[in-house]
């Protein structure tokens, strides 16, 4: 018999499910809790499907733990920080961060502190005259200034051995 039913579309984990009705249009809504985010769809609708009677418009969605890690940056000034800072940041962590300013601006870039595996744990920096500028350890690298309207931070660190991060403020 054709159903008329698409069934719960299960549990989100770290979320909330809004709606209790899995019949033919009807709409379940989620949401992640505090310090997650949402990846995917959050409005499921349960419609007629060929041959097999009912199903879900989109599949389940996902909260994803929101450590703030990467990202794009807009706006005259902020602060970029390794993920948790100032406590230690996480093994295998690998965050981009995008600073982009108006055309025709450049980017200052000066850190407030910065404590990384020496040698292992490393922030790259584009977007500068030349090359790419690559720092680790424990000594406060300087300044950086951008060619162009945008720069682009790249921080991984490996498997062990964490440190308390970084901590930088950037001026458009």
């Amino acid at each position: 018999l054709p159903s008329h039913t698409c069934g719960n579309p299960g549990r989100l984990r770290n979320g909330i499910q809004q709606g209790t009705t899995f019949s033919l249009g009807d709409r379940v809504r989620f949401s992640c809790n505090p310090g997650f985010f949402l990846e995917g769809h959050a409005l499921l609708t349960c419609q007629a499907s060929p041959g097999h009677g009912a199903s879900w418009d989109f599949p389940l969605p996902v909260c994803r733990a929101d450590d703030a890690c990467g990202g794009t940056l807009r706006g005259q000034s902020g602060i970029i920080s390794s993920p948790h800072f100032p406590l230690e940041y996480g093994n295998n962590a690998d965050c981009t961060w995008t600073i982009l300013a108006e055309p025709g601006d450049t980017i200052a870039l000066v850190f407030m502190d910065f404590q990384l595996e020496d040698g292992y744990d490393v922030l790259e920096v584009a977007g500068t005259e030349g090359s790419s500028l690559w720092f680790t350890g424990t000594n406060l690298p300087p300044p950086v200034i951008s060619s162009k309207n945008w720069l682009r931070l790249h921080f991984t660190s490996d498997g062990n051995h964490r440190q308390k991060g970084f901590s930088a403020q950037y001026q458009g």
